[in-house]
């Protein structure tokens, strides 16, 4: 770059005067909120030629060091004396290029146009039109935050079909993550489908990190696998740049266990936490769409419980939890091929992965922006056909949320398929994904009932079996001056018979049944019924819980015993009169979901 000065009174100008190397203005570049406003500079640096920044435009004021500092960072040597100094800066402040750059803070869809960290693929091999508007702007991702670009290839696509693609077929796990990699940027195309993710879970020798890494190789090669060691602003970071696509994180025992459910609905919910700005005002969130695979030697439930919070069900279906191990004795696979076993297969994929990378994803994306006219259409029809394959009628709402999921990852294991891009057979991702889908199910305690039933159930259940004798008093001894003193007593419990009456006791609290010879009265056969009281029910039993919904789920299970128009039973209790108690049959220790 050169200054030349004006020309003097007398028509004479001076010698140029050299200011620094290259240095290009490309585009005038501004955020989606039209702020930011930034120049797209071209230059060459002490580490190479064709380089390229974004340059605030509030970088020039003042005497314009904040600029200076950051070329040197990149290594661009900044002029020294302040005539130079000062040229530059009114070069940079003088521009007005034609070219127009629109900023977005994360990668994925922009319309039809599909932005990476480095490129933005259209349909007609442009740039990107954020709002297909003339003049055109092209897009580029932009991030405050540092980042890694991880979309990166290695090898083509028919290496990947022969070196990786094949060994999925026939391995439920390995068609599933791949098929879920491929999901990722099909997933807002979809109504109604929303951000989430998979867990693998299983032993340490199972193999479940060979699955991320096929999945991550759709994509990327050993830097696309993420580890859960992070901050929550960390992981915001992660998904940004990841969005329309898949996260792949590993190790999810290393996630601190207190803010592992905070993170599941943080991923899932699509949106940063509110930041103020530096002015005080609140700054705009990030944001994200994006399905997740997970994996660790533990369920979140677990991983959770270790910091002493407990899980709920939309923490649950946001990630849901899946055995890694397939059920045939080879750990993760089904079938190992021409391999000796599951470890020589493990350690292949592993080798390989890291050769053979990025380019199905590539293709997958180009071919996808080239047609997103005509597949979304055939994608939504495919996803609602494969959930009512994969999910019963009679399955509760839950499941069926989930079951989308799924279908949708199936759908594009099965669109990517038919354009020659995987090399598996027709129907492959679907059995494959079907299976795994089943595999959780089978996992639930509720089956393909409600998790928040189950959790209900359960928990009455474990608080019986844990105070049923400290807690309840006998309802024959209740009046009996030398009966054991229940010290924080929460009802009554008493005896029942086969058809649920209660069982009588004579003046000797012995068993009394006039049917039954001598000698051969026992109390052995009967089952125990608990009266809680209200207050017992609602801060004790259902501590955490809505009350009114556990009584509904007890009831509908029929483990609870009521009057005509409430959910309590009216006795006439020793010592204390006519009271409502919550009735607790002896069948709550039997069901566990017996509404399914």
């Amino acid at each position: 770059m050169w200054f030349t000065p004006p020309a003097g009174d007398d028509g004479t100008t001076g010698s140029a005067r050299r200011v620094c190397d290259r240095l290009e203005v490309l585009a005038l570049a501004r955020d989606m909120h039209d702020k930011g406003g930034a120049l797209l500079l071209d230059f060459d640096s002490q580490f190479g030629r064709g380089r390229r920044w974004l340059m605030p435009l509030s970088m020039l004021a003042g005497d314009g060091a904040a600029y200076r500092a950051e070329l040197l960072d990149m290594g661009f040597i900044a002029p020294t004396d302040g005539n130079r100094r000062r040229w530059l800066t009114e070069y940079l402040q003088s521009r007005r290029p034609a070219d127009r750059v629109r900023l977005v803070d994360r990668v994925g869809w922009q319309g039809r146009a599909y932005v990476l960290p480095r490129e933005t693929l259209t349909a007609d091999g442009g740039d990107g039109n954020a709002d297909g508007n003339a003049p055109a702007e092209r897009l580029m991702f932009h991030s405050e935050a540092p980042m890694e670009d991880a979309y990166t290839q290695r090898g083509s696509l028919a290496q990947w079909q022969e070196r990786i693609g094949r060994h999925c077929v026939g391995n439920s796990r390995l068609l599933f993550a791949a098929s879920v990699a491929l999901a990722g940027p099909v997933l807002g195309w979809v109504p109604g489908m929303e951000s989430g993710g998979f867990h693998l879970r299983g032993d340490s020798s199972c193999g479940k990190t060979t699955a991320l890494r096929v999945a991550a190789s759709v994509w990327g090669g050993k830097d696309y696998l993420q580890r859960w060691r992070a901050t929550d602003n960390g992981l915001e970071t992660q998904a940004v740049q990841h969005s329309d696509g898949v996260l792949v994180l590993d190790e999810l025992g290393q996630l601190d266990p207190k803010v592992a459910g905070p993170s599941a609905y943080m991923l899932a919910n699509g949106q940063g936490k509110a930041r103020a700005g530096r002015n005080g005002g609140a700054r705009p969130r990030l944001s994200w769409r994006l399905l997740w695979l997970s994996a660790g030697e533990i369920p979140l439930s677990q991983h959770m419980a270790e910091g002493g919070t407990r899980i709920r069900a939309g923490q649950e279906l946001r990630m849901v939890d899946m055995p890694a191990d397939a059920g045939v004795g080879l750990g993760l696979f089904d079938t190992v091929h021409d391999h000796e076993g599951g470890a020589a297969l493990a350690q292949h994929l592993a080798r390989v992965c890291e050769s053979t990378h990025g380019a199905i994803g590539r293709a997958w994306l180009e071919w996808l922006v080239a047609h997103s006219d005509t597949w979304p259409k055939d994608l939504r029809a495919d996803v609602e056909a494969l959930a009512l394959r994969f999910v019963p009628d009679v399955a509760d709402g839950q499941i069926k949320r989930v079951g989308r999921r799924f279908a949708l990852v199936a759908a594009a294991g099965e669109l990517a398929t038919r354009q020659g891009l995987t090399g598996w057979p027709e129907g492959a991702a679907t059995e494959g994904v079907k299976r795994c889908f089943l595999a959780w199910v089978g996992a639930r305690p509720a089956g393909f009932g409600s998790s928040e039933r189950a959790e209900a159930l359960r928990q009455v259940r474990a608080y019986l079996e844990k105070n049923g004798d400290a807690l309840f008093t006998w309802w024959h001894r209740a009046m009996d001056d030398h009966k054991p003193n229940t010290a924080l007593r929460a009802g009554y419990k008493r005896m029942i018979d086969e058809a649920g009456q209660p069982v009588k006791y004579d003046s000797a609290d012995e068993y009394c049944d006039s049917r039954a010879p001598a000698g051969e009265r026992s109390a052995d056969a009967h089952l125990v019924e608990y009266l809680v009281f209200p207050e017992a029910f609602r801060n004790e039993v259902c501590k955490g819980l809505d009350a009114q919904f556990v009584a509904k789920v007890l009831k509908d299970a029929d483990c609870l015993k009521t009057d005509r128009d409430r959910l309590t039973h009216k006795l006439r209790l020793p010592g204390i009169g006519n009271a409502p108690v919550f009735h607790i049959l002896p069948a709550v220790f039997d069901v566990v979901a017996s509404w399914d």
